[in-house]
């Protein structure tokens, strides 16, 4: 073997052992980095199910050696607000060390019996579920206990969330709920089935309710986090 193959080779050799090194001490700092968020998460949100973060910023280990996190995606399951559980998943763009961020979004989903027993429906017979991102109600309504399907769609402002039936289905007959008042005896059916606006309320400073959609699985609800210290953060992130 040459000289200058033995050089190339012992370069290459070095190359690799570096880069490995690096590799080995970036996942190193990555997980620590990541075990620390999810401590703060679960002391944060107390929830009854598990804590993931993950970090999804290229070499984020070596990056908290600077002072930056990069861009992290935290998830809990069964996260209690407002006689709610809820699976929640907060994403966070140029996080520091110091407990900063660009901003980000976040989701909540709210499994249907939570719905249903949120908004009172249970008491008159309707179930919650998801069609198209619309509210079905299905149940029994009225005086006469009728079975019905109810679609309502779904609106947001920074605070609350209105949830507006549109058509009801009754005895194979779609109807607009506008046109119920005119039907004999369906009158008490049309006050049931009057707009409701549920707040949304103990929201951390400056995240806002963006977006609600009624998924297979649950009531999707979307959030925005502005820039600037995270959420129920006090002092360092990680």
């Amino acid at each position: 073997m040459t000289l200058r193959r033995k050089t190339l080779l012992v370069l290459a050799v070095t190359a690799a052992v570096t880069a490995l090194l690096t590799s080995a001490t970036d996942l190193l700092a990555e997980h620590r980095a990541e075990e620390r968020i999810v401590a703060r998460a679960t002391r944060g949100l107390r929830p009854d199910g598990p804590v993931h973060a993950d970090l999804t910023t290229p070499f984020a280990g070596l990056r908290t050696l600077g002072g930056e996190v990069g861009d992290v995606e935290v998830s809990a399951e069964g996260v209690h607000r407002q006689h709610a559980s809820m699976d929640v998943t907060v994403r966070l763009d140029d996080v520091t060390t110091d407990g900063d961020s660009a901003g980000g979004t976040a989701t909540a989903v709210v499994g249907y019996d939570q719905v249903t027993r949120r908004l009172g429906t249970s008491g008159n017979g309707l179930r919650a579920g998801g069609r198209a991102g619309d509210l079905i109600l299905t149940g029994s309504a009225g005086r006469l206990g009728l079975p019905v399907t109810v679609r309502a769609t779904l609106s947001t402002t920074p605070h609350a969330l209105t949830i507006t039936p549109t058509t009801v289905s009754i005895l194979g007959r779609s109807v607009a709920v506008t046109d119920l008042a005119g039907l004999p005896g369906a009158s008490a059916l049309r006050e049931e089935l009057t707009p409701r606006t549920v707040p949304v309320g103990a929201l951390p400073h400056g995240v806002a309710l963006t977006s609600a959609q009624a998924a297979d699985d649950g009531l999707v609800l979307g959030f925005s986090i502005p820039a600037g210290p995270t959420p129920n953060t006090a002092g360092k992130t990680v």
